[in-house]
């Protein structure tokens, strides 16, 4: 995941948490799937999201947002508010942007049974704040080229509501995060050099703190247990990367990238010794765009992705630091794919990429508090893919996209049940270990239809076969098959209905097969009101027939719950 071009994971675990990212500062947000350019730089294994950031047009402009979360009773669950300003004045630019969402609790359906742990109705600790404040100012001196300075400042807080499936196995933790802060500064150039190449630089610094509480039980009172503890993280990474593209002539456009990014991190238990880890990652990327014709075109890429462990410390039972191994890590990632676009709208692709991920901190090293080994050998883990797809309308009314895909994976990283009696806790444990080899094959269609101007239906379905050739060890996380579908109609110049609908097969949540999450179907609907330009309301219903249903097993998601929003625009 990308703002902006530059990377936001967490140094440590390598990923975010994208329930602590909201949009209401974005313009759009840019997806690509399997085949993505080796520019974006590494570990882009499935794809790449990018979250562009606003940029203001006129010399003001803005909104403001107020909005109400209910439960099905129109209990509170909390609220959302977020401001959006800027001004633009063709030379510089200005941008800011702030939002707070709280969410003091949600219920569940009422279609959830109750558990030793969770006796249903208002699910515990299930509260959430996140605010945000977004500063960016720019510079256009002149046509292609600009300048900006950005940041970002994110203070949040979570409660972890604990396991409430059927596993008797699963330990049972009072969490609670009372600080998940996050800071990022990063400056972004494009400068055009002559009539045909360009220069654009990125550098940044991000830095990312959290405590995290164990508490003794469901009171979330006591820390005198030997399961509770204060845990302290203190990250940082800061990097840079330069893009030079360059047309050599009519068919050919050249680029070439240089990614450099150092990920620190500190952690250690209230009263324990500080523990160190650090890594750096660089990669350079060329690219070579070769029109065929017109409308077909060939794009040639490869990247030389390196992590380097500079630190990795260790923490043993008599609580004195250690050295874990260290060991370096180098993938080649080529890739190629033809393009044919016999329009503005309708595009026929055929793709191939060798893609790579590193194994992060965490999957390295981390101990989970007792319940895992760590593994300071974990592989790269590698993936080729293949796609064939095309997309397009076969009427002015009706477009249709259809891809299939196949990829092969080695070395996929996850994480493996072991004995108990292989952890300290003595309780559930796990290792993170390299699989084996993956084979995945599948096909994504989908449609959208504009019956009138007023009104536009469309779905998406996937179908994924994942089969693990190396053990009988089960994969976790995806489901088969999953459906998205929703309508737009717009009555007419004030009021306008949105509806969706997510169905998805069964997936597993371990990989001995004990635990399953089952397949489910949810429904939402949204009804706008816009008297004006300048003025909106809408209420909507998420989850609209209470259904009990997890992503991962033993985590109830919210039964049915509303929200009221009102914005004005300026």
């Amino acid at each position: 995941v990308f703002i902006d071009g530059v990377p936001v994971y967490v140094s440590y675990d390598g990923y975010v948490d994208l329930a602590r990212f909201n949009t209401f500062d974005l313009a759009s947000v840019q997806v690509a799937k399997g085949f993505s350019s080796v520019l974006y730089g590494p570990n882009t294994l499935g794809g790449a999201i990018n979250l562009v950031s606003r940029k203001p047009s006129r010399e003001f402009e803005g909104d403001v947002t107020v909005g109400l979360k209910t439960d099905k009773d129109f209990k509170y669950n909390g609220y959302r508010t977020d401001i959006n300003a800027g001004g633009n004045y063709g030379t510089w630019y200005w941008q800011a942007s702030g939002s707070m969402l709280d969410t003091n609790r949600y219920r569940m359906s009422s279609d959830f049974k109750p558990t030793t742990y969770e006796v249903g109705g208002v699910r515990d600790n299930s509260y959430t704040q996140d605010g945000k404040i977004n500063l960016k100012i720019g510079f256009t001196p002149r046509e292609g080229d600009e300048y900006s300075l950005n940041y970002i400042s994110q203070r949040g807080s979570k409660g972890n509501p604990v396991y409430a499936g059927s596993d008797s196995t699963q330990s049972i933790r009072y969490w609670r995060w009372p600080e998940w802060d996050k800071d990022s500064l990063y400056f972004i150039s494009r400068t055009g050099i002559g009539q045909s190449s360009y220069l654009k630089v990125r550098a940044f610094y991000d830095k990312f703190s959290n405590v995290l509480n164990s508490y003794d039980d469901a009171r979330y009172s006591y820390m005198t247990r030997s399961y509770a503890f204060t845990s302290i993280y203190n990250d940082h990474s800061y990097g840079a990367s330069t893009e030079f593209g360059t047309t050599i002539n009519q068919q050919n456009t050249l680029k070439f990238a240089l990614h450099i990014k150092q990920d620190k991190h500190e952690e250690h238990n209230k009263g324990n010794p500080v523990q160190n880890f650090e890594d750096r990652t660089t990669s350079l990327a060329v690219e070579d765009t070769h029109q065929i014709t017109e409308k077909l075109a060939l794009v040639l890429g490869v990247s030389r992705d390196r992590r380097e462990t500079l630190e990795a410390e260790g923490l043993n039972n008599a609580n004195q630091l250690y050295d874990f191994k260290k060991g370096d890590a180098d993938s080649w990632n080529p890739q190629a794919g033809l393009f044919y676009k016999p329009n503005a709208t309708d595009e026929v692709h055929a793709t191939i990429a060798r893609k790579s991920r590193f194994p992060t901190m965490k999957d390295r090293y981390s101990g989970r508090f007792g319940r895992a080994v760590p593994n300071p050998d974990l592989d790269t883990e590698f993936s080729t893919n293949y796609e064939l797809g095309a997309s397009g309308f076969v009427t002015s009314k009706l477009k249709l996209m259809a891809s299939v895909f196949y990829y092969d994976t080695t070395d996929l990283i996850q994480a493996v049940n072991l004995p108990n009696s292989a952890c300290s806790s003595g309780s559930q444990c796990s290792q993170f270990r390299n699989v084996g080899k993956v084979l995945t094959s599948g096909t994504e269609l989908g449609f959208a239809v504009f019956p009138t101007d007023a009104l536009e239906i469309g779905a998406n379905y996937t179908y994924l076969d994942r089969d693990n050739k190396s053990s009988d060890d089960k994969l976790t996380d995806i489901p088969r098959e999953k459906l998205f579908g929703y309508g737009k109609w717009q009555a007419n110049e004030m009021w306008s209905l949105v509806a969706s609908t997510e169905v998805n097969s069964s997936r597993y949540s371990s990989t001995t097969g004990t635990r399953v999450s089952g397949g489910f179907g949810i429904a939402n609907i949204k009804v706008v009101y816009q008297p004006s330009a300048l003025w909106s309301g809408e209420f909507g219903i998420n989850n609209l027939f209470d259904r009990n249903y997890t992503y991962i097993e033993g985590y109830p998601m919210p039964g049915r719950n509303m929200f009221f929003n009102v914005t004005r625009r300026f």
